[in-house]
């Protein structure tokens, strides 16, 4: 039987979702209480990699199981044995050809910046940014990203992988309430939600990082779109911290 997982985790103390030996990773400890469960090794495939210290508010991953469970009783038995960091939202039983990554047709990821002093229990969710900015001429700029392009000038440096991506929607929005699925709080902050069919490594932090740029007037709005054509990473403005982002869904 193949499985379907759909998992929320708080990235802060995990080295990113992707297993590796003698790392703390989200992956690695999902197929470790796989294994106690099943009592043999069972490998786990993501929708997707996630940086290192980013969070995941519907992860999506599957997997082969050796013997057939019910759905309910696989969610019981892997929230009881998961770090409190991870939980399991919803298992279900999919068809054989389904895959988490090579099935999905989107992914949506959210970025939260804030001017203002962070306080201390959100300071591993929202990115303190102590700059003025025009949220106006930064979604301007957004609207020469959209579509498909080659997105070299914000991949991580050194990607050898293809870097063609569709850009479906990037929507930046600013809020003076901060609203979280466990939290509200009153502080000013930018939204930026970002979809694509896919996504390369730190894609999201390079493409705000550079909207940012453009929001405090380093960058010209016009600028945005001689970055993208250049297809040279070190055009682009820095990338963002991991810890604002989120993983916010992945359509099927």
């Amino acid at each position: 039987m193949k499985y379907k997982l759909t998992l929320e985790y708080d990235g802060t103390s995990f080295y990113g979702w992707q297993k590796q030996k003698d790392k703390y990773t989200v992956q690695g400890v999902i197929e470790e209480c796989l294994e106690k469960i099943y009592g043999t090794p069972v490998k786990l495939v993501g929708q997707g990699r996630i940086d290192r210290g980013a969070h995941a508010l519907a992860q999506t991953a599957h997997f082969v199981a050796p013997s057939k469970l019910l759905p309910v009783n696989i969610k019981k038995a892997l929230n009881s044995l998961l770090p409190s960091e991870v939980r399991i939202i919803e298992v279900e039983e999919v068809d054989e050809g389904f895959h988490a990554r090579y099935s999905a047709i989107s992914r949506t990821y959210l970025y939260l910046v804030t001017p203002e002093e962070v306080p201390v229990f959100l300071r591993n969710y929202i990115f303190h940014y102590p700059y003025t900015l025009d949220v106006e001429k930064m979604k301007e700029a957004s609207r020469y990203l959209l579509g498909e392009h080659d997105f070299t000038s914000f991949s991580q440096a050194g990607e050898e992988r293809g870097k063609i991506r569709k850009i479906l929607k990037l929507e930046i929005e600013e809020r003076e309430k901060l609203i979280l699925p466990w939290c509200e709080y009153p502080i000013k902050n930018v939204r930026f939600e970002i979809e694509a069919n896919a996504f390369l490594r730190k894609m999201v932090r390079n493409i705000v990082g550079t909207l940012l740029e453009v929001g405090r007037g380093k960058i010209l709005v016009s600028r945005v779109a001689e970055i993208l054509e250049g297809k040279d990473r070190t055009l682009a403005g820095p990338a963002v911290p991991a810890h604002a982002l989120f993983l916010l869904r992945v359509n099927y």
